[in-house]
């Protein structure tokens, strides 16, 4: 799988499919991250402006998934992004 991940991330951005879709797209991004390094978060912020998009600043790694903190951030983020974009769940 990696060598799919590492050929797929070297290609250009579908920048249509996030233009058109900017409210179906959320994009997170580690500080020191080489599968989405800081670079694209920029580019994508200034070529796409109102896709959500997110820097993970507590330390977490790559493989957040790895640890319980890092699983449990990820996790709490994306429960916020559904209650942003669905309200909060009953």
């Amino acid at each position: 799988m990696a060598m799919t991940e590492f050929r797929k991330f070297s290609e250009e951005p579908d920048w249509t499919v996030m233009k058109d879709k900017p409210g179906q797209i959320a994009l997170l991004f580690g500080i020191d991250d080489h599968w989405g390094p800081l670079s694209l978060y920029e580019e994508v912020s200034e070529r796409v402006p109102n896709i959500d998009l997110c820097i993970e600043r507590e330390g977490h790694t790559h493989s957040f998934c790895c640890t319980e903190a890092g699983s449990l951030w990820v996790a709490q983020y994306v429960a916020d992004l559904i209650e942003k974009k669905f309200g909060k769940l009953s």
